[in-house]
C-alpha cells in the first residue's frame, strides 16, 4: 500500500480514511500545542 495509492482516493477504504483523517488531526494538534507553548515561553 503506497502513501500515494492510498491518498489518490481511487479504492479509498472507511479505515483507510479513518487513518488518513487522524493522522492529520494529530499533527494540527501537536502543531497547535507546540505553539501554544512557544508562545507562553515555555519552550
Amino acid at each position: 500500500m503506497e502513501l500515494d495509492r492510498v491518498l489518490s482516493g481511487d479504492q479509498l477504504t472507511g479505515k483507510q480514511a479513518a487513518i488518513i483523517f487522524f493522522s492529520w488531526l494529530a499533527v494540527v494538534v501537536i502543531a497547535g500545542f507546540t505553539l501554544l507553548l512557544i508562545t507562553n515561553g515555555t519552550v
